[in-house]
Parts: structure tokens; sequence; C-alpha cells
């Protein structure tokens, strides 16, 4: 009927529900003080959740997929561009092989040995013992299962995008040592247009700070999930999203990452973060992922490192498109949005950030002073706000760290 077509021809565009949200959102009673500075926190990357051509899925884009050799050398000359380390864990299903299978390595990016496991419950098993005996039976095994079962693994566990076909509830995730909360770039707002199922990126986000909310730990993580080469897209699909590791010794992230000392950044131009904080009486910082004790307000610092963000990526049709789009694009307003949350996932403090003042050279520092009550956190998100297309989007996220845990 006309009725029909009229509604068919006016179909309507998902709107940003969260966005509507934050418009209406109270004011932050907290001052957050801002710099430029040239200061950075050094680091290395952490790539997870990365699949070569000996995973047994897609293969009707098997000529897409690459080796483990070809992936190595993808990221290992993105590292070597940046002029920083890294390390990579590739996650096969059910298979560790390509571990075994890289000819050559360097000191650069370290490797440790991963793999995608489970059957309806997806996890990423890092550092794993090698010739672990259960690592065939992981389609057998699913929910908690999958979780006590993959313990012998000795890896660090992470629970893999968990809200993407069926909710896998944070009160199941057992004593997994970390969630995936941002797996892919599909949860941002260009894909809001084209009514795509999405992977549910900002449920999983929601459900890692309920879980906060329950003295609940889990490593909150970022994976690429890259498993074939998009044409044009091919290192921005493998590398982002990527983790950041404040720590410029690669030979420990598997440590690093059972403390929760990593943060995670959803795309090329956003800045590698940092969160610390300490007791006004205190001297030493504490890193993410670290409890802390004491009385009276808490100093908390967040550092934004811009400085890879001037390098192009592998692919020079990406880099031509990118380079059209800031171009013809550098005229509209965009602004950041800094958030710090606190245990009950309210927002203790926030403040805008202007993108077009900081460069791969000049680097930012925010910092306020914050009352705590006992038995909280503090942690940070960055957004990035549109208010003509009334969206937002993730640029990164840093881990807890724990406020008067012990008293």
């Amino acid at each position: 009927s006309m009725l029909d077509l009229i509604k068919k021809n006016n179909k309507i565009v998902q709107t940003d529900k969260q966005f509507d949200k934050w418009e209406t959102e109270a004011k932050s009673n907290t001052k957050v003080i801002l710099y430029r500075t040239t200061y950075k926190k050094n680091g290395h990357y952490f790539f997870n959740h990365i699949h070569t051509n000996l995973s047994q899925d897609n293969r009707n884009l098997k000529y897409l997929k690459i080796s483990p050799t070809k992936t190595y050398q993808y990221i290992d000359r993105f590292l070597q561009k940046r002029k920083t380390t890294g390390t990579v864990s590739f996650t096969d299903h059910d298979t560790d092989k390509a571990f075994d299978q890289m000819i050559s390595t360097s000191e650069r990016l370290n490797k440790l040995r991963g793999v995608e496991w489970g059957g309806s419950t997806h996890m990423c098993l890092i550092g794993i013992k090698e010739n672990w005996k259960d690592l065939p039976n992981g389609r057998n095994y699913k929910g908690e299962e999958s979780i006590i079962k993959s313990r012998t693994s000795q890896g660090f566990r992470i629970v893999n995008h968990p809200n993407r076909s069926k909710v896998f509830s944070y009160k199941n995730w057992n004593d997994a040592n970390g969630v995936e909360v941002w797996n892919t770039p599909l949860e941002n707002s260009p894909f809001l247009k084209l009514n795509l199922k999405r992977s549910n990126n900002r449920k999983a986000l929601q459900q890692w700070s309920d879980s906060l909310k329950e003295n609940k730990s889990y490593t909150a993580m970022a994976g690429s999930d890259f498993h074939f080469i998009i044409p044009c897209l091919r290192d921005r699909s493998l590398i982002y999203p990527v983790n950041f590791i404040p720590s410029q010794d690669n030979t420990k992230t598997k440590q690093y990452l059972m403390q929760g000392r990593s943060s995670f950044l959803t795309r090329p131009d956003a800045p590698k973060l940092t969160l610390v904080a300490k007791y006004a009486d205190q001297t030493n910082w504490a890193n993410m992922g670290e409890k802390i004790s004491g009385k009276g307000k808490v100093n908390v610092e967040l550092y934004g490192d811009f400085s890879d963000t001037n390098k192009q990526l592998g692919g020079t049709c990406y880099n031509t498109i990118r380079t059209f789009y800031r171009l013809f694009t550098f005229w509209k307003k965009r602004f950041w949005e800094l958030r710090f949350y606190n245990k009950n996932g309210d927002v203790i403090a926030k403040r805008i950030l202007n993108p077009k003042k900081f460069n791969y050279k000049k680097h930012f520092k925010a910092t306020f002073n914050l009352p705590m009550a006992k038995n909280d956190i503090v942690r940070a998100e960055v957004w990035q706000v549109n208010r003509k297309s009334r969206s937002i989007d993730l640029l990164g996220a840093t881990n807890p760290i724990y406020l008067n845990e012990e008293i």
C-alpha cells in the first residue's frame, strides 16, 4: 500500500540514546584542571584477539587470511614506525600453532602463546602452557564450565564479547581474569545509520562496570578480533582496538594484565591513557589495577599520550581516504569529554577537551582532587561527542585504581 511505501522510504534511523542521556546530565562539581605538556607516560602495546590463516572459520574468505609470520611482520612494522614496543598473542580457534610457526621475531614485539577457546562461550587464553592437554576440547564446554576448565591452561583468561549473540552475565564470569569490553570498531556512530547488527560493546562495558559494584576486579580488555584482511583497512582492522600498558618492559605483559595495569584505545587518533592516583599525604603514585589505602583527599591524574597519532598505518588506500577526510572535515567542531567514574558507576568528574590543541608533541594531563569514601574506585573514559549527529564514540578507557580496600 501507499502507507507501507511511505513508511519504507522514511525508515527511522537509530539515535544515540546515551547522547540524549548525557545532554540532561548534571554538571560535575569537581574541578578538573587540564594541561598541555610534552611529558608522556611511556609503555607498550598489547595486541589481543588476533587470528591468522590457521583459524578454521570464514573458509570462503581464506584468500584474505594471512599467515602467522606475515601477521607478526605487519604488527612489528607498526611498532617500528612508532619507535615503541609491544606484545602479541595470536588467538586462533582451538589451536596455538601460530606461536610455533612464526619464522622470525624481534625484541620489539614479544609473543605469548594463545588461543580462542570454547564453544558457545569464547575465551582468549593468553600465555598458556605448551602442550596443554585440554586445548582440543574447548568446543565441549560453555558458560561457567569454560571458565573452570580453562584454569589448567595457566593463561590469562578473558571472556570474549559477552553480549555478541547471547548475553553472558558478569554473575557467571566466575574467576576469569579479564573481559573483552570492546571488540572491533563496530559500535561507533557511523554504523548507526547503517542499522547493522553491532557488537554490543557498550553493553559489555556496562556489564563490566556493574561487576565492579560487586567488588569484582576483572581486567577490562579490548580485542581487534582480526580474522582476514578487509580491503583498504588492513592495519586499521588488525591493530585497533588495542591495549596499552604503561611500562616499557614487554616481557612482563601477562603479569601486568593480571594486575589490571592497562588501558585501551579504540582507534588511531585516540591517545594512550594512563591513570594514577594517591592520597594527599602519600608520596608514591598508584598505577591502574593497584589497591591503595589512606585518609583524606585523593589526587587523581590522567595522562593522554598522542605521540603515535601522526603515524600512518599500513595501506595506501586507507591513508589516502583518511587524508581526504581530514582535509574536508577540518572545519567541523568536534570535542572530547574526559569522564571519571566511581564504584557505583556515577560520574564523579568530567572535563571537555578540544583535540585540535593536542598532537604528537603535545599531550594532556588532567588532574583533580576527590574526597573518597571507604571501599571505592576511580577509573576514566574518553569519548568523542558530535552534537550535529547527536552521537558519541568511545576513544579509550582505563582500568580502575582501588581505594581504601584494606581499611
